[in-house]
């Protein structure tokens, strides 16, 4: 039991002497750099989104037009056969 309780102590040493290595240094380095890929990736994102929403609503303004630009020939069609009905019964 001796010898594992000394390498447990021996490896608590070690976890502790990395922890004292955490300086303020290089915790606002850390954070700077975060704060730098922030603001470089965050408008790429933005526009990224800005332009999917943007192409949602042209598919639907597109699928808008073609549904009326069809309905439209349907009622084309209907007026030229109501108008051969009119000038033939008349």
């Amino acid at each position: 039991m001796g010898e594992k309780e000394l390498l447990l102590s021996k490896v608590q040493e070690v976890l502790i002497q990395k922890d004292e290595n955490v300086t303020i240094s290089l915790v606002l380095g850390v954070v700077a750099v975060l704060t730098i890929v922030l603001f470089l990736f965050i408008p790429k994102i933005y526009l990224a989104n800005n332009i999917y929403t943007a192409s949602v609503d042209i598919e639907k303004l597109n699928y808008q037009y073609y549904s009326l630009k069809d309905e439209n020939n349907i009622l084309k069609n209907k007026i030229a056969k109501l108008r051969y009905k009119n000038g033939v019964t008349h």
